[in-house]
């Protein structure tokens, strides 16, 4: 029988990824989301905890903001994340801190830690898998202990990726590929995050995501594709807002609405002249974007 399509502006909770206003302070960065309307945001949780984990979590009560996910469980930096198939030196050099900053999560609300997995990597497709699994393996333990769930995000684009996540030899770009690893994993406190960009990088197959089943979309970040690009033109730096490009929103929404997830949906865009605009804009139009978009006819703004 076929299930009737999803209410998608009262299903999904508008968020707003930290990468859509980069190079601002936190503080700042949190008045904007208040201030355009957002219930929910990203953070990075060095920032986070660089800022005071009481303050902030006084400052987003008060603002009546709540903190959906977190990036930097493998921290990359003061701000960064690292992926998940960094050397092993610096895996491990990562791993220092590891229960301050689940901990962190934990105080905050926060019950998703997010990372990426490169699609490419030096090491031999075999190899880095098993590598992937052990990490992620170890990971989920470690943010089960906290009440923190980790969110694994799969990356569909091919061309201009950064150094840290390419590679000559392909490990996994698409989110049946993640889900296998996952499944091999045996880690029942990791779960997807479905990116829309790296989705219609992949080929945009709705059956990509409600073969995931229930309870297995930890997290969604959304952004749209622009028109006349090939799946193997897309880069990050063409993000769009969503409902300006060529994306099919009802479909995506109705096929994370048949894989039962009902949640945050958190606009990251990366592209270069949209960040050029005034910060207050870009956080007013992301906000109107993830309300609108589900319906294209009501995306213009």
């Amino acid at each position: 029988m076929t299930a009737p399509r999803t209410d998608a502006a009262g299903r999904f909770v508008p968020c707003l990824n930290p990468a859509t206003l980069s190079g601002i302070p936190l503080e700042q960065f949190l008045a904007l989301v208040a201030g355009a309307g957002f219930p929910t945001v990203e953070v990075s949780i060095q920032q986070a905890q660089s800022h005071g984990t009481g303050p902030l979590r006084d400052l987003l009560q008060e603002m009546g903001v709540s903190v959906a996910a977190a990036s930097g469980i493998l921290p990359a930096g003061p701000v960064l994340p690292a992926p998940l198939l960094v050397a092993p030196d610096t895996y491990r050099s990562c791993l220092d801190g590891l229960d301050s900053r689940l901990e962190t999560m934990a105080e905050l609300g926060c019950t998703v830690a997010t990372t990426v997995l490169n699609p490419r990597s030096p090491l031999k497709t075999t190899e880095a898998r098993a590598v992937a699994r052990e990490r992620i393996a170890e990971l989920a333990a470690a943010a089960a202990s906290y009440g923190v769930r980790l969110a694994v995000e799969a990356v569909g684009i091919r061309t201009g990726l950064p150094p840290e996540l390419d590679g000559q030899h392909p490990v996994v770009d698409s989110l049946p590929q993640l889900a296998e690893l996952l499944d091999d994993t045996g880690a029942e406190n990791a779960g997807v995050l479905v990116d829309s960009f790296h989705w219609v990088a992949a080929g945009a197959d709705p059956g990509h995501i409600t073969a995931l089943g229930r309870d297995r979309i930890t997290h969604v970040q959304i952004a749209d594709t622009p028109a006349h690009r090939t799946v193997g033109e897309l880069t990050d730096a063409q993000r769009l807002f969503p409902g300006d490009g060529a994306l099919e929103w009802p479909a995506l929404a109705d096929a994370l609405a048949r894989a039962g997830y009902a949640g945050p949906v958190s606009v990251e865009l990366f592209n270069p002249e949209l960040r050029a605009l005034p910060a207050g804009e870009i956080a007013r139009q992301s906000h109107h974007a993830a309300t609108r978009c589900w319906t294209p006819a009501e995306a213009s703004r």
